[in-house]
């Protein structure tokens, strides 16, 4: 009897352990599940310490005229026609190439989500299909779609426009002008509607 009663013991505590070992397991990939949605992080940049980005709050007044350059990757922001500061960009890859020409900004959103680009995820949350687009990605049953995080949105052609994003030093967008998180704030609180936008190759 008292083996019998040692052996259901032990079974439960490996039962126990393997349960315990699940729960671990699942608080370890939900995170990571989740931080699939915007793996990189927006409020940290390179360009905040190696001097590709910086801002100069002693130019002030004047017409604000930004210049992205596709070549270059950069972004030029003047004000009355003294330059006022400089950030990477991230323009868009081959089959989604960037507009140039001379635009306006049409439109600001300090929290835009795109509705065509993002991530289809669980009702908890959770990304089951990550970087799809929804006119060629099928939904996997039970999700739904999340939008693409596009802080700092400022439109300035069709769907194309400026945001917060990755950048890496390459293109890499669908067609929108990426900015370093830090840098795309700057640009949207001296960016009022109408500005204009030349985008250049």
């Amino acid at each position: 009897m008292q083996g019998s009663s040692t052996f259901i013991k032990r079974a439960f505590k490996k039962i126990a352990l393997g349960a315990s070992v699940v729960l671990a397991s699942s608080a370890v990939f939900a995170p990571l599940a989740q931080a699939g949605d915007y793996p990189y992080p927006y409020q940290q940049h390179r360009s905040m310490t190696d001097g590709s980005a910086w801002w100069r709050r002693d130019v002030v007044g004047g017409t604000p005229h930004i210049i992205i350059d596709i070549s270059e990757q950069r972004a030029y922001f003047y004000k009355g026609g003294r330059l006022a500061g400089i950030s990477p960009v991230a323009t868009g890859i081959a089959g989604y190439r960037t507009p140039t020409g001379s635009f306006r900004v049409s439109e600001k959103n300090i929290d835009h989500r795109s509705n065509l680009f993002g991530h289809y995820v669980d009702r908890a949350g959770y990304v089951r299909k990550s970087s799809v687009d929804v006119r060629k990605d099928k939904r996997p049953p039970g999700t739904i779609f999340r939008g693409a995080s596009m802080d700092f949105f400022m439109r300035i052609n069709g769907a194309v426009g400026m945001h917060a994003g990755k950048v890496t030093g390459r293109p890499e967008s669908h067609g929108c002008i990426r900015l370093p998180w830090h840098m795309a704030k700057i640009f949207y609180e001296n960016a009022p509607m109408g500005t204009k936008v030349t985008v250049r190759q």
